[in-house]
């Protein structure tokens, strides 16, 4: 007989371990003073040399797990894709704020509060949470996915979608942008654009496969 976790909530603290644990590695490895377009390409690397190895893990863990059926729709801003986002974002903040991060700066960081408590306090929202009744984030004209892309990998996605922000949003906080070079704020711009693009996609594929998956078993 197939042993199946008994929450989901134990299979998503397992995932989110196990890409803060991941990309820990590639922070570790960026200079203090990491310049933001050359940690972009690195970054790019990184994500395809390991991403393989993550969705192994993710597919086998998500095999063994039975997530819960939903029988109402989310009309908030707590439905799974919108929780993920949050999940991956503090995820960044412990890589590149904490105390224990060789990014550190007291100057910047401190007064940002226990993110291991914000995490636990996330993680449980996403145990009670339910697919959501539409998607909150389509602020641009974007195609309906129509088919159910693996959670692992969308997982990823928003993983390194958030990490590449967070790097290029560093310019915003270390110079004044009267200082900047006009190409690179433009080449910033056209950054986010489409790492922001990923982001959103990635949020409705979390979502549609929660969807997916709470309402059929």
């Amino acid at each position: 007989m197939e042993f199946k976790l008994k929450s989901s909530n134990r299979c998503e603290q397992h995932l989110l371990a196990r890409l803060l644990k991941t990309w820990k590695t590639f922070v570790n490895e960026l200079p203090i003073n990491f310049d933001a377009e050359n940690s972009i390409e690195q970054l790019k690397e990184f994500g395809c040399y390991h991403f393989d190895q993550f969705k192994i893990f993710g597919s086998n863990l998500i095999k063994q797990t039975e997530f819960q059926k939903a029988s109402r729709l989310e009309d908030g801003m707590n439905s799974p894709g919108i929780l993920w986002d949050r999940l991956t974002i503090l995820n960044c903040k412990l890589l590149f704020t904490s105390p224990e991060s060789i990014h550190h700066k007291p100057e910047l960081h401190r007064n940002l509060g226990d993110v291991n408590l914000e995490l636990q306090s996330v993680l449980s929202a996403l145990a009670e949470s339910r697919p959501a009744r539409s998607i909150l984030l389509a602020k641009e004209a974007t195609s309906r996915q129509s088919t159910i892309l693996p959670l692992e990998n969308s997982l990823w996605d928003l993983q390194q979608s958030n990490i590449a922000m967070w790097i290029n949003q560093d310019l915003l906080y270390t110079v004044n942008v009267d200082d900047v070079d006009p190409k690179r704020l433009r080449n910033y711009i056209k950054f986010f654009s489409v790492s922001n693009r990923i982001r959103n996609i990635s949020i409705e594929n979390i979502e549609i496969y929660y969807s997916t998956i709470m309402q059929r078993r």
